[in-house]
């Protein structure tokens, strides 16, 4: 597995009160009696780790006809750690770049460190002679400033960003489910963030051999699939294009998370919670394997199940 050691920035110790009952309130849950409020409390000071969340500014630079232009990408709250993988798995599934090419430097541009001591504002300058599209950043800040967008318009988007094709017979019937119900237990295994913390998502990649490739963690549930998008599109060796990839996250599976999976070219795609019904709209489009409720027992297929086989 690729290294994703978490950043030493990522979560920091705080005090704090903790208050518990001295010894459990017998039968309440099974009898329904009301709370007593004699019984005794404990009260006792110490230390916790809280996961950090800082806002990420991201500029845009590129060369026009001879001329230097710039502009503010977004601002985004994130965990810092991997911030050049978050800012190029971001840009990519909004197809505002087309891949690692269109990129010249990734570098931070903060003037003075924060009180936590993070860079927290970063400047992408563009390859020479490559212009950023502009249409999908300008879609880009309306999806996120408007609760006004309509599920058709968000899939009419996505069909305008992307022209991946996820259909590929040598995927008919290639993955055990059997195999599949272990993969949130090898996920867990490396959050180790959310060990410490209980406060981020994760993401988590694996080959068509079930192998792990990486697991990125952080407050944001997009943030962490970004990430695993832009340490996919830095592999010093790309992708073969009928390989087969599984993105497993520990959330619900909303339409973004199926909106950067299918940019990445991504064909099956497993959540421990459960997806929304315009997340299954965009499967349904792209033909992509969308997976809920996976656990160590069962799962259910929402889409895409002829990739799926039940064979011991």
């Amino acid at each position: 597995m690729n290294t994703t050691e978490t950043s030493h920035t990522a979560a920091k110790t705080i005090n704090k009160v903790s208050y518990a009952l001295a010894k459990p309130c017998e039968n309440s849950a099974r009898t329904g009696l009301i709370f007593d409020n004699n019984l005794p409390i404990t009260r006792k000071v110490s230390q916790d780790m809280v996961i950090i969340e800082q806002p990420l500014k991201i500029n845009l630079a590129w060369q026009e006809q001879g001329e230097i232009k710039n502009t503010v990408f977004t601002i985004t709250m994130r965990t810092p750690g991997h911030d050049n993988l978050l800012i190029v798995g971001l840009l990519f599934s909004e197809g505002v770049i087309n891949g690692t090419d269109d990129v010249e430097s990734i570098e931070s541009i903060s003037e003075e460190l924060n009180s936590e001591r993070l860079n927290n504002e970063w400047l992408v300058q563009c390859h020479h002679g490559f212009i950023p599209d502009l249409d999908n950043l300008e879609r880009f800040m309306i999806s996120y400033s408007s609760c006004g967008l309509c599920g058709s318009t968000s899939l009419k988007k996505l069909r305008l960003k992307t022209k991946v094709n996820l259909t590929s017979k040598f995927h008919k019937n290639s993955l055990s489910v059997n195999s599949l119900f272990g993969l949130p237990k090898l996920m867990r295994q490396h959050q180790v963030l959310f060990d410490n913390t209980g406060g981020v998502h994760s993401a988590a990649l694996f080959n068509d051999l079930l192998a792990l490739q990486f697991v990125y963690e952080d407050i944001g549930r997009h943030n962490a699939v970004d990430k695993v998008t832009g340490a996919l599109l830095t592999l010093t060796e790309p992708i073969r294009a009928e390989a087969l990839h599984i993105l497993v996250v520990s959330s619900r599976i909303s339409f973004e998370i199926v909106q950067k999976t299918v940019m990445a070219g991504i064909q099956v795609l497993a959540g421990v919670g459960a997806p929304s019904d315009l997340a299954i709209k965009a499967a349904q489009q792209f033909d992509l394997t969308l997976i809920g409720f996976l656990n160590e027992q069962s799962c259910n297929v929402y889409h895409g199940d002829w990739r799926l086989n039940s064979d011991g």
